[in-house]
C-alpha cells in the first residue's frame, strides 16, 4: 500500500479528511525526514508513529520545521516519534556514510548528480570539494576513481564525520579533510577540477575557487538555487568574474530538481582556460 492511502486508513478518525497527507519521505538510515504542509502540523506526533508503522526499518521520524541557513547548511528538523538518537549509518552506491541527518544536510534529490559527478572525474585529477558536509561528493569520487581530493568543511561536527567516513571506506590515501572556510583555507593553483556544492549566493566564492584551480585552467561546478528568469544574469556575473581573475569561460547549465515553488537547484559547469 501506498504511503498517502495507509496513513489515510489509519488515520481517518484522527486526522480530517479533507487535509492533503504527504505522499512519501526521505529515508536516510534508520530516520524518515518528512515534510508537512502547515495544516499538518498540529498531528504531527500521530503521523510520526503512523509512519513508524509504515516502514518497520525505520527507527526515528523527524519534520522539517524551518529551511537550511547559513554557510554550514544546518537544516531544521524535529524527531516527532522514535528514536531521538538520529546518528545513522546511510549507504548510498556501496559508499557509506555516517552522520546526523537531522543535524547536518543531506539530499536524497541530490542522489543522481553525486554519483553522476564520480563518473566525470579523470585519471589522476585532483579535485576540491569546497563545501565537502560528511564528504557527499568527494567520497563517491574517490570510491570510483584513482585521485586526490581535498575536502573542506567548515561544520566542525559535520568534519568529524567527514573525517570518520574517509577512514570507514579506506579512503585516507586518496581524500584529505580540511576544516575551515573555504575562503581562507582552500590551496591554490593545485586543483583541475572544484566542486561547489552550496546553493546561495555561490557566485561569492567563486574568486576562490578559481584561485584553487591550477593556472593552466580547469572544469568548477557551481550549485546555485535560482529562478528560471536569472539564469542569464547569473551567467554574465559568472563570465565577468572569470574574465576579472584572467579565465575564459565557457558555461553549461544543467538542472537539478525543483528547490521550492518558481527556484530551481542547477549546476553551472564552468570550464576555463587562462588568457
Amino acid at each position: 500500500m501506498k504511503y498517502r492511502e495507509f496513513l489515510r486508513a489509519r488515520l481517518k478518525d484522527s486526522i480530517p479528511q479533507n487535509l492533503a497527507l504527504p505522499s512519501g519521505f526521505h529515508v536516510v538510515g534508520h530516520v524518515a525526514l518528512l515534510h508537512l504542509n502547515p495544516e499538518l502540523m498540529e498531528y504531527v506526533t500521530t503521523i510520526g508513529k503512523a509512519t513508524l508503522d509504515y516502514d518497520h526499518r525505520l527507527k526515528s521520524v523527524a519534520v522539517k520545521t524551518g529551511p537550511t541557513k547559513g554557510i554550514e547548511r544546518r537544516p531544521f528538523y524535529e524527531v516527532v516519534a522514535g528514536s531521538k538518537d538520529t546518528v545513522t549509518l546511510h549507504v548510498e552506491n556501496k559508499v557509506r556514510f555516517k552522520f546526523d541527518p537531522v543535524r547536518m544536510t543531506f539530499s536524497g534529490g541530490n542522489k543522481g548528480e553525486r554519483i553522476g559527478m564520480s563518473r566525470r572525474i579523470k585519471l589522476g585529477e585532483c579535485v576540491v570539494d569546497m563545501f565537502a558536509c560528511v564528504g557527499q561528493f568527494a567520497l563517491h569520487i574517490a570510491k570510483r576513481n584513482d585521485v586526490n581530493v581535498i575536502a573542506i568543511e567548515i561544520n566542525p561536527e559535520a568534519y568529524e564525520f567527514l573525517v570518520e567516513n574517509i577512514e570507514m571506506n579506506e579512503l585516507e590515501d586518496k581524500v584529505t579533510a580540511v576544516l575551515g572556510n573555504c575562503r581562507i583555507v582552500h590551496p591554490t593553483h593545485v586543483a583541475s577540477r572544484v566542486i561547489m556544492g552550496y546553493l546561495h549566493d555561490t557566485e561569492t566564492f567563486l574568486p576562490y575557487a578559481l584561485e584553487t584551480l591550477i593556472k593552466e585552467g580547469g572544469i568548477i561546478h557551481m550549485h546555485k538555487a535560482v529562478s528560471e528568469k536569472t539564469i542569464e544574469e547569473n551567467i554574465t556575473c559568472i563570465t565577468d568574474i572569470c574574465r576579472k581573475h584572467e579565465f575564459v569561460p565557457e558555461i553549461e547549465v544543467r538542472k537539478i530538481k525543483n528547490y521550492s515553488p518558481g527556484i530551481s537547484h542547477v549546476v553551472f559547469d564552468i570550464s576555463v582556460e587562462s588568457v
